[in-house]
C-alpha cells in the first residue's frame, strides 16, 4: 500500500509541477548523459516543497524523500520506486535545468542545487 501511495504521490507531484510554460530549446552538452544528471535537482516552480530529485551515480536516488532507482537510455529516463513498474519518459538537460516530461506530456523543470 505504501508503494502504491508513493507512486501516486510522485505522479501527482509531476502533474502539479508541470503546469508551466514549455522550454523551446534544450540541448545536452556531455557525452555521457548518466553522468550529467547526477546530483540534486529541485523544482523550479515549487522550490523547497520537497519536489526534489537526487540522482546518485549508482542508479539509486530519492524523490520527495522516497527511494528510487533510475536509468537512462538515449533521451529517455526510467524512474521507479522499489517493486513498482518504472515511469519512462523524455528528459533533457540545459545547463542547470533538468526538464522531465510528466505523464501528461508537460515539461517539468528542476534546477540543479
Amino acid at each position: 500500500m505504501k508503494k502504491a501511495l508513493t507512486v501516486l504521490l510522485v505522479l501527482c507531484s509531476l502533474v502539479l509541477v508541470s503546469c508551466g510554460k514549455k522550454n523551446e530549446t534544450v540541448t545536452r552538452g556531455m557525452s555521457d548523459p548518466s553522468k550529467e544528471i547526477i546530483g540534486t535537482w529541485d523544482s523550479k516552480e515549487y522550490p523547497g516543497f520537497g519536489f526534489t530529485y537526487v540522482f546518485n551515480a549508482d542508479g539509486t536516488g530519492t524523490y520527495y524523500g522516497e527511494k528510487i532507482t533510475w536509468s537512462i537510455d538515449g533521451d529517455q529516463i526510467s524512474i521507479a520506486n522499489e517493486g513498482v513498474d518504472p515511469f519512462v519518459t523524455h528528459y533533457e538537460i540545459n545547463g542547470n535545468e533538468l526538464n522531465i516530461v510528466d505523464g501528461l506530456g508537460n515539461d517539468t523543470i528542476y534546477i540543479r542545487k
